[in-house]
Formats: C-alpha cells, sequence, structure tokens
C-alpha cells in the first residue's frame, strides 16, 4: 500500500525521475538473469529457439537446429570458409571467427524461418539471392528447401569489391571497395553439396540480369547488397516473379549505416499489397499477398 502510494505520487509530481528509475530497476533485473544470446542487435535472457533440441517439437527449431548442428560441423571441421568473418577484423582466431559466427545465429533463424515459410506457401522451389558473399546466409535457405530435390538456387553477387558504379548516394559511396576478398570458387566449394542445384550468376546489379539465367517464379528472395541502387534494381527485377505468398527477407534495412536502403525499401512498398514484419535483428521479412 505504502510503495503504491509513493509510486502515485512520483508520477504526478516527478514524473522523469520516475522513468530513469523504472530504467535502472529493468537493468538491474536483466543483470541479474543469465543472458542466453547476444548479438546483431539483440539481447535475451528468454529460451532460444535453438536451445534444446529435445523440447522442440516444431518443424521451424527442430529443422533450424538441424541445420545449424550441421554447419556448425562443417566449420569445425575447416569444410565451410567463413570469409566474411576472418575478412572482417585483422588476426582473428579461429575461437574469435566462431564467436562473430555465433552472435549471427539469430539472423540466420529468421533466415531458415522466412525460407521455411515460403516453402509451405507457394508452389515453385524456386529460391533466389543477391548478395551471397561466401553463402552462410544462403546454406539455411536450401535446407528449408531440401525436402523436394526439385528446388533451384539461384545466386548473384559480383564476387568482387563494391565499385562506385553501383553505389550512388553519398552513404553508399563510403563502401566502395569492401568485399575486396570474395571468392566465387569459396562459394562454390562452401556449397558443394548442392552444387547440382544452384546456378551461380556472377557479375554487378543489374547488369548481371541481363545475361544471367534467370528462374520465372520464385519462392523466396533475399537481398543483402549493402547498396541502396541495387537493391531497387532487384526489386523491380524479381517483385513481379514472387509468387503470392512469397517472401522478400532483406537484411540491411535497420541498421545505422543503411539508411538510403531503408528509403528505397519503403517507397518501394507504398504501394504494394503486402504484410511487413521488421525484427530486432534488423532484418525484415515482406510477404506478398497478391
Amino acid at each position: 500500500m505504502i510503495k503504491a502510494k509513493i509510486k502515485r505520487f512520483l508520477i504526478n509530481n516527478f514524473p522523469n525521475f520516475f522513468k530513469i528509475l523504472q530504467i535502472i530497476k529493468n537493468d538491474i533485473l536483466f543483470s541479474k538473469k543469465k543472458k542466453k544470446f547476444s548479438g546483431w542487435g539483440l539481447e535475451t535472457s528468454l529460451l532460444l529457439p535453438w536451445d534444446d533440441e529435445k523440447i522442440f517439437h516444431n518443424e521451424t527449431s527442430k529443422g533450424y537446429i538441424k541445420s545449424k548442428n550441421k554447419l556448425n560441423k562443417k566449420i569445425l571441421n575447416k569444410e565451410f570458409f567463413l570469409g566474411q568473418i576472418e575478412n572482417y577484423k585483422e588476426n582473428l582466431s579461429f575461437e574469435d571467427v566462431l564467436k562473430h559466427f555465433d552472435e549471427l545465429t539469430y539472423r540466420h533463424y529468421v533466415v531458415y524461418y522466412s525460407a521455411i515459410t515460403a516453402y509451405h506457401n507457394t508452389r515453385s522451389r524456386n529460391i533466389v539471392e543477391c548478395g551471397v558473399a561466401h553463402g552462410m546466409a544462403i546454406f539455411f535457405a536450401i535446407n528449408a528447401f531440401l525436402k523436394d530435390d526439385s528446388y533451384k538456387v539461384y545466386l548473384y553477387d559480383s564476387w568482387e569489391s563494391m565499385r562506385g558504379d553501383e553505389l550512388k548516394t553519398e552513404k553508399d559511396l563510403l563502401k566502395k571497395g569492401e568485399y575486396d576478398y570474395l571468392d566465387i570458387d569459396a562459394t562454390k566449394k562452401n556449397l558443394n553439396e548442392y552444387f547440382s542445384n544452384i546456378v551461380f550468376n556472377k557479375g554487378y546489379i543489374p547488369d548481371s540480369f541481363k545475361k544471367s539465367k534467370n528462374p520465372d517464379d520464385i519462392s523466396w528472395l533475399h537481398i543483402d547488397l549493402n547498396s541502396s541502387y541495387a537493391t531497387k534494381k532487384a526489386l523491380e527485377f524479381f517483385y513481379e516473379k514472387i509468387e503470392k505468398n512469397g517472401i522478400i527477407l532483406f537484411d540491411d534495412y535497420a541498421h545505422d549505416s543503411y539508411e538510403d536502403t531503408r528509403i528505397v525499401i519503403e517507397e518501394f512498398f507504398k504501394d504494394k499489397k503486402i504484410n511487413f514484419l521488421q525484427l530486432m535483428t534488423g532484418q525484415v521479412i515482406v510477404t506478398k499477398k497478391e
């Protein structure tokens, strides 16, 4: 009773001070809980969807855990090259690389979830990724489609450094020269197990679309191009090919340095019938509804 009166007094007379007290209280409570995950803009002490495979019966968690364990084994056996992480900072130890990879776990869970959802809600078995790097994300999408041997994967990347032609804004131009370490042969080796179902389209978007082998219908599309111009061109080229209830997953929506990409995405979808879900990882899942 006394606590309630004090609370009302503070709210009525010192609202800002009360808010500060609440923030401090929440921080203390959170710090006392065991942090289960931290990475990619997300921190939580709650049960993770890959925590304990014995307690999960839902298809998404079971499938993701199986895929995650599979990739973990490949990485530990040096059968999967994490080039995008190993080149993130100089002189990283293998343990540091694994730590950075673990911080992407929720990101990859979203990739798998969006892909398995598209699999169940569309007829096409065609999946597309624009911005592949060495294949970390597409690995999980492929594993969501493995139940049907007819799946086809269309990959688009320059596998070279970013150049000024595709960087049309001042912020995007800051990325010029990045990803010079990318190597299509390393990506092919990483995805060797699925090679017969993959089409590799090498070149800069959008010019590469003219000479690439492209699908007619698409179930799932992942865009991770780090360029607002290339993102816009990929949307313009692929959107009509996406089936009803098909999914587009964006990697670069809510991160601080991708404001120009965020503007392009918002502008493109302003007159489209879609479901739009932004996640705490910074990713966005768009479901086409027409």
